[in-house]
């Protein structure tokens, strides 16, 4: 009975507590106050005015995001990546570099690349890539955010990298404390030299498919003409291949050196197609008649296969100029990367290609709304491989649209001990409802006594809970 009375002295107005709820008089409403306001002033002091906690800060290290790193490339049955000195190196100094001048992007303000990080710290590389992140201070966030971009997935998942190197400063970006976070990829140009056995055969025709050009018993016939130019390009493992052999009854073709294909000559014409092997193909071809007399073997046809989509990371950000509401997309590209086109809704913009061959940019004039579906970027090379990479899904707010200044996975120290942000901006929301239940009842059970002054003080307070948890 005793407790149901105290409750009732609390929640409930009536005459003996004078109509005023104990719950939202003058003192509990102050000391709410003083409560949220504190938790705030923690807050903002443990993020903003402190040195970076070390005990959150510490756990964004080169350790654990390669350990991660190769976690997720694990889940996806690729080899592990192995952590290499120099690219290491060009991390740290790229990190540094964008503390030292204040920028977030691949490209530094004097124009330096992600390449040119990696080659100045001396690693020679056939192909390279890089990731970024600010404003990260777990590891595992860190890398939930990577593997939710599907081009800094693609980086981390490329079946092609073979070497990773990561660097992580500590510094201030527009007067924020933040953490810089650049990881870098890349496969060396200088590969380890394996023994090799050799072994003594006979001398014979070999081929890999297993077909063997006869001995011929003279050299009698006309030359074989291959048509078409002298060089081809293409994306397609299979190749058309034709061409005329007069007083012939059959031609090999001779893909680097190894006979593929016999042919048969149908009015001094053969017609089929080939295998190519990725890179350069040489092709020639040698003709036989019926009695096995053989040309010589034709004029060499070279055709380079290339499947491989273009290696591109793109990225977005607002132009610097703040009376420019436009966005600068910026692709980095590697190889023969000749076509950039960015897609928005139903618009298409045509990217240039800068100073910079291997950077292609356009600035693009749109609210948020506009960009909310994200941009789609696709840049094409000279075999028509294409590869798609979404930039960014753009939300209403800053921190909904750029996952890496969204401060979500913050952590602050109450006690010594370390608390999501979003944990504690939970506080708030527990008082706001406490508060809306407290004023609906003294509201509701004495709608003809009604305390004004206590309305008007705890409504108040609520919108101060909501504005504290908002900011």
């Amino acid at each position: 009975m005793k407790i149901l009375k105290h409750l009732r002295n609390v929640f409930v107005p009536h005459a003996d507590n004078n109509y005023t709820p104990h719950a939202l008089g003058h003192r509990p409403l102050s000391l709410y106050a003083g409560l949220m306001v504190s938790i705030k002033l923690v807050s903002l002091f443990s993020l903003a005015l402190l040195p970076q906690n070390q005990a959150f800060s510490s756990a964004v290290t080169p350790a654990n995001i390669y350990e991660l790193t190769n976690s997720s490339r694990q889940a996806y049955n690729l080899p592990a990546l192995k952590t290499n000195a120099l690219l290491s190196a060009a991390a740290q100094k790229k990190a540094e570099d964008m503390v030292k001048s204040q920028y977030f992007s691949h490209n530094s303000p004097d124009g330096h690349t992600p390449w040119d990080f990696i080659k100045g710290a001396g690693y020679n590389y056939i192909i390279a890539g890089e990731n970024l992140a600010i404003n990260f201070y777990s590891s595992e966030s860190l890398e939930n955010a990577w593997m939710n971009s599907p081009g800094h997935k693609a980086n981390i998942l490329n079946h092609d990298f073979e070497d990773i190197g990561i660097g992580v400063v500590q510094g201030e970006y527009k007067g924020v404390k933040a953490i810089f976070v650049v990881q870098m990829f890349g496969t060396s140009s200088v590969q380890p030299i394996q023994a090799q056995v050799a072994y003594s055969t006979p001398v014979q025709l070999i081929s890999l498919s297993e077909v063997n050009v006869p001995a011929p018993t003279k050299i009698s016939l006309a030359t074989p003409i291959i048509a078409g130019e002298s060089f081809a390009l293409t994306n397609q493992q299979s190749f058309p291949v034709h061409g005329y052999a007069p007083e012939a009854d059959a031609v090999y073709v001779v893909v680097n050196n190894k006979p593929q294909i016999k042919l048969d000559v149908i009015n001094g014409e053969y017609k089929g197609e080939i295998s190519l092997a990725e890179g350069l193909n040489k092709i020639r071809v040698l003709s036989f008649n019926s009695a096995n007399q053989a040309s010589p073997i034709s004029k060499e046809l070279n055709v380079k296969l290339d499947s491989i989509a273009p290696i591109v990371s793109a990225s977005i950000e607002q132009v610097s100029n703040p009376n420019d509401k436009s966005y600068l997309i910026d692709v980095q590209g590697q190889g023969d990367v000749t076509k950039v086109i960015a897609t928005i809704g139903d618009q298409k913009l045509l990217l240039q290609p800068t100073a910079d061959s291997n950077v292609w940019q356009a600035k693009v004039s749109a609210n948020t709304a506009a960009l909310q579906g994200g941009i789609n970027v696709r840049a094409y090379d000279l075999a028509g491989n294409v590869k798609t990479n979404v930039v960014g899904t753009f939300s209403s707010s800053i921190q909904g649209s750029y996952g890496f200044l969204a401060q979500k996975d913050y952590q602050v120290s109450y006690l010594g001990k370390l608390i999501p942000l979003n944990l504690v901006n939970d506080v708030y929301i527990y008082f706001i409802l406490f508060l809306l239940f407290a004023l609906a009842v003294t509201i509701a059970i004495k709608r003809n006594v009604q305390n004004l002054s206590l309305i008007a003080h705890t409504s108040a307070m609520i919108v101060v809970a909501v504005i504290l948890w908002s900011t």
